[in-house]
């Protein structure tokens, strides 16, 4: 059976389907984890060369689960 992944933007949501999932039968192979990503935001110039605007931030919480037979 393939494992099942689950992405959430919020740790509250990535408890609760996990949680759901768990009651089905399913068994946790990879625990909760946040994955943070930055980045830079740019925007053209009437000369079509780019400007910086701002920094990005974005998290990601991720866990895999397999189905217990």
């Amino acid at each position: 059976m393939f494992p099942v992944t689950i992405r959430r933007q919020r740790k509250y949501e990535a408890e609760q389907a996990i949680r759901d999932l768990e009651a089905r039968g399913f068994e946790l192979i990879y625990p909760l984890t946040e994955l943070e990503h930055d980045g830079k935001e740019f925007k053209r110039d009437s000369y079509n060369r780019k400007i910086f605007v701002q920094n990005t931030h974005s998290s990601c919480w991720i866990a895999k689960l397999r189905k217990v037979d």
